[in-house]
């Protein structure tokens, strides 16, 4: 996917902004998250003020209220064009918004890559971004409901949930696209382990 004059401009203006403050370092130590891990699969990451527009989407200014949000660059499956800005609000962390609404999960590089599924693997799909990057973005997370559930059409093997619950939820979001089937809980020594 090429990218657009819009997607650039918006990534210049993040690299400016996004500079290593204490805040970005305590957010980042408060939710064990190796910075030096994510770098390659998040792109650039910061925490900067960002104006929720509604619909999931986010800018940098704009009507409505600033919040601080952790900011993040969305990879497209190639595993190396940005294709999209991701945010939340550092205080709700379930709130992700997209600033162009191209996303649908972050990690969608290892999704759709036929070795994740090697030898009977399953994609490890995360409950949160958040939780995504935690792990040192392995896996994948959902962005966006609406377009995950066509991004799950692409992914050529089981999806891991967290459990039940967390099963339920990526049924509910894939059922009018995706075969039920795909979608396994993870067994207990493999959920102890993540």
């Amino acid at each position: 996917m090429t990218q657009l004059p819009s997607i650039l401009a918006a990534q210049s203006e993040f690299y400016d902004r996004a500079i290593t403050t204490k805040a970005y370092l305590a957010y980042v130590r408060q939710h064990g998250i190796d910075v030096r891990r994510i770098t390659d699969f998040a792109g650039a990451t910061g925490l900067m003020e960002i104006v929720d527009c509604g619909n999931g989407r986010f800018d940098w200014t704009g009507l409505g209220i600033s919040t601080t949000g952790f900011v993040c660059e969305a990879i497209d499956a190639d595993g190396e064009t940005v294709i999209d800005l991701v945010a939340w609000p550092i205080e709700r962390p379930t709130q992700v918004m997209t600033m162009f609404g191209r996303a649908a999960l972050l990690g969608l590089w290892e999704a759709v890559n036929p070795a994740t599924f090697c030898l009977g693997k399953s994609l490890t799909m995360h409950r949160t971004t958040l939780e995504w990057l935690v792990a040192g973005c392995q896996g994948a997370a959902v962005v966006h409901s609406g377009r995950a559930a066509w991004a799950f059409l692409d992914i050529p093997g089981p999806i891991a949930a967290r459990d039940r619950i967390h099963a339920a939820k990526l049924l509910d979001i894939a059922r009018t696209v995706v075969d039920e089937t795909q979608i396994v809980v993870a067994t207990q020594r493999l959920a102890r382990a993540a």
